[in-house]
């Protein structure tokens, strides 16, 4: 039954979002409005909500087949699919988890909150014969104070699936500060199943640049939470940079414990090479994400497996092929984001192709 119910959710799905953004791109071509995707996610991510307040087990519901479940240092995760960072509505990562990840990270954490920048910001192309999205989103979010009250609510601790929590920053202290706050309030009042990602690679930030971008100030940083918390910590880095910084990355992972890389984040693309006209992007261009990033990812991977560091591959997984591609590479867990949003019916595909592979 639940093998022929996630593929006809998985229609309805497809086939409700395909009409809806039909809809709404073409009530903004005859208003003269540039076209802007984000308010069509809205829209969906309203009604997804809505369906699972009333209609969730049957739509949502599916249990994780047995013979998937891995561990991660003391983590365990009863599928290795992991939610990617992007967003931080409980009800949406709520939903995710009952389709069947194995776990979630919350949207990166900025110290004050931010508005982001101006819309439109996200956009769907075709890149490489592949559906893919673009943002230049500006990490809007709630600011640490809200989401550290967030945090401390049970519903998606009662999963007891490991959590993320993505913490991002303007420069080294902002990073420090927003880790301090989080551990002090979390410990030991939230299950011992979180982990903390550093997100060095956003370059979403009022400045432009990230602590990545600064070994030094990269290892000051992973120096203080190492020493400061017993949690699992990945590093998440950007397909951007070059082998050679990221082997030096690798270096920094290589040499603390319970630690690993997410490989990786979005892929800058300025507007014109991606056939967008002036005005559909703020700050002339954004971030690719989607299946054109699955042979960077693939890349990545395979590096860091060469130098023997734990991997979560992220960017490009929509599929059991994918995955199995990047698990081929050394992969050990898998990040989504675009794939959820295109069809979040791809968690319990995943989930029972992999049981027989």
């Amino acid at each position: 039954m639940a093998i022929i119910r996630k593929h006809i959710f998985s229609i309805l799905y497809r086939l409700f979002r395909f009409i809806v953004k039909n809809i709404v791109f073409g009530y903004q071509k005859i208003s003269q409005n540039n076209k802007d995707l984000e308010s069509i996610v809205e829209f969906g991510d309203k009604n997804l909500i809505r369906i699972n307040k009333f209609l969730g087990k049957l739509a949502f519901s599916f249990v994780i087949p047995k013979g998937i479940e891995l561990e991660l240092f003391d983590l365990s995760f009863k599928s290795p699919l992991v939610a990617a960072s992007f967003k931080s509505e409980k009800n949406l990562l709520d939903i995710w988890l009952k389709l069947g990840l194995g776990g979630a990270t919350y949207k990166t954490v900025m110290k004050n909150k931010r508005l982001g920048n101006s819309r439109p910001r996200l956009q769907q192309i075709r890149l490489e014969r592949e559906q893919c999205l673009v943002n230049a989103l500006g990490l809007p979010g709630s600011g640490i104070k809200s989401f550290t009250k967030e945090l401390l609510e049970p519903s998606l601790w009662n999963y007891n699936r490991p959590l993320g929590i993505s913490i991002g920053g303007e420069d080294l202290d902002e990073y420090i500060s927003n880790f301090n706050t989080i551990e002090k309030t979390i410990k030991g009042n939230v299950p011992d199943i979180y982990f903390y990602e550093l997100n060095i690679s956003c370059p979403n930030t009022d400045t432009g640049s990230c602590v990545g971008d600064d070994l030094t100030s990269l290892e000051k940083l992973v120096d203080h939470v190492r020493a400061n918390c017993s949690a699992t910590v990945s590093l998440k880095i950007s397909p951007d940079w070059s082998n050679s910084r990221l082997r030096n990355i690798g270096d920094i992972i290589r040499a603390k414990d319970k630690m690993f890389v997410n490989a990786g984040n979005t892929q800058f693309r300025n507007t014109s090479s991606l056939g967008l006209k002036d005005g559909q992007l703020p700050r002339n261009g954004g971030g690719i994400s989607g299946v054109a990033l699955l042979p960077r990812t693939l890349e990545m991977v395979n590096m860091f497996n060469d130098i023997d560091i734990k991997i979560m591959a992220t960017g490009g997984i929509s599929t059991v092929h994918h995955l199995c591609a990047a698990k081929d590479a050394g992969a050990v867990l898998f990040g989504m984001a675009t794939a959820l949003i295109m069809d979040p019916y791809c968690i319990p595909k995943i989930n029972y192709a992999l049981v027989r592979n």
